[in-house]
Parts: C-alpha cells; structure tokens; sequence
C-alpha cells in the first residue's frame, strides 16, 4: 500500500496535472493528499474538487513531507510536487511499478527536461559538497539527484528533515548511510516552465551541512568556514542566467576551488 502525497503552496494553475495523476495510479484503499504548504489560492478547495483528502501543513516544503510522513499509516508514501506540467508517463504509476519491480527502500523519477539544461544547484552546490562530505551519496540519484518525484518507505524520514527545500537531499543521504536501497526509474521527458527559485541553493547546501555536522563528517568548529566557502557560490548562482556565459565561468571556478578542512579526526582526537 502506498499514500500518495501531491505537496505544494500556491500551484492551483498546475494541481490538477499531478492530482489526477495520482487518482489513476492509485489501487483500491489507496489514499490520495494534497498536503497543503499554507496556500492562499485556492489550490485547497481544487483539490477537494478533484477528489483528493487535504492535509494541512506548515509553509516549507519539508515541513510539509514532515506532516505527511507523521500521519502516513502506510509503509510507503509517494511525494510528487504540485507545480507538475506535463510528463510523457504517470509519475506515480512508474515510481510504483520501479518499487514493486526493485524492491528498493526509495524509487526516484529521472527525466529529461530540454528547457532545463542549466542546473548549477546540482552541478556547484549539491556535487562537491557530497563528493567531500558523503561519497557514498553521490551516485544514488545519479541523473536528477534533486527529483522532487520519489516513493520511498516512511522511515527514511523519521529523523527531523529540513524544513525547506534540502528534502531531497536529505533523503539521498540518509538513505546511503542507513544502508538503504536507492532504484530510480525513468519518468520520460518533463515539460514545463523553468521557474526560478532563489531558495534552493541555499536550502540545499545547508541539508547536507547539517547533515554533515549531525553524522560526524564536518566538525562543528570548521562549518562556519563551509559555509563561508558556500557564499559566493550561492551569490553567483543567483546572478547568473543560463545564458551568461562568463558567469557560468564564474560560478564553476568558486565551485572548483578548494574545500575546506573538516577536522573531524581533531575533533574526535
């Protein structure tokens, strides 16, 4: 049995698209939410509408899965973002055929997005980061390591997750250290507008600092120079549009430079 969870806050122009993807992937006694992330717009009473139970749950796309995952009564929960346009397959259908064909502890959807080919949080916040910091991560989502469509058990997310948009993440991560089995399924192409979303990088790189911290990998006392090194990174990326060329140059030179230490055998000497 697996709840589907549709999470967003302030998408009642795309609801629908993900809604009643999940209303077809769904099998008899299966739950379909639209975990509500403080919307104003009426993506509530669409979602009522459509069919979908509302949960209600704290701004912050973390926070949001958080809420879902605490009155989650199955084994599996699949979370798929709101602002869904339009996809060559059913999301939660193929997360859910991956799952039962793999029998991996999380299933995350890979696609192809061509009016996404620039995606510097995952190429000089996410990769170096967890290349120093967590090897073992760094292949589990090779392709879309920050794919907001996944199914994965619910004990993956009993240890607190970040409250914004490091969810992703924290996931991949805390499923390599557990031990966990990572599959990924292909979800065919993606469409859809590329919005931007000031957010994610930061919120990206401070999950897997925290995580860092929390896990014995980065001694407390060298994060502020992490973060430190992380600032102009986050600064460029904000600057930069995909077609900027020498600000792409930019941004992959910060990215390249060298990590700071961790002291963790200092720490623990």
């Amino acid at each position: 049995m697996i709840t589907y969870a549709v999470v967003g806050h302030n998408e009642a122009a795309l609801l629908a698209n993900a809604l009643e993807q999940a209303l077809v992937a769904r099998r008899s006694g299966e739950a379909v939410w639209f975990v509500d992330s403080a919307s104003t717009d009426g993506s509530v009473e669409l979602a009522r509408s459509l069919g979908a139970e509302v949960v209600g749950a704290p701004l912050g796309k973390g926070s949001a899965v958080a809420a879902a995952v605490e009155r989650c009564e199955t084994q599996y929960v699949c979370v798929i973002d709101a602002d869904l346009e339009r996809t060559t397959r059913n999301v939660p259908t193929t997360l859910r055929e991956a799952l039962e064909e793999t029998g991996a502890d999380m299933v995350v959807g890979e696609f192809e997005w061509l009016e996404k080919p620039f995606r510097p949080a995952t190429t000089t916040v996410w990769d170096p980061l967890t290349r120093r910091l967590f090897p073992e991560a760094i292949d589990t989502v090779p392709l879309v390591p920050l794919s907001g469509f996944r199914v994965f058990d619910v004990e993956l997310a009993r240890e607190p997750l970040p409250p914004g948009f490091g969810l992703e993440v924290h996931l991949n991560i805390v499923g390599s250290l557990d031990g966990r089995r990572t599959a990924t399924a292909d979800i065919g192409r993606y469409t859809g507008t590329v919005r931007p979303n000031p957010e994610l990088p930061a919120d990206i790189g401070r999950a897997i600092l925290d995580l860092a911290v929390t896990h014995g990998r980065l001694a407390p006392s060298t994060r502020p120079l992490w973060d430190a090194w992380l600032e102009p990174v986050l600064e460029l990326i904000g600057a930069t549009t995909p077609d900027d060329m020498e600000g792409r140059r930019m941004l992959e030179e910060a990215a390249a430079r060298p990590l700071p230490p961790t002291d963790v055998e200092a720490a623990t000497a």
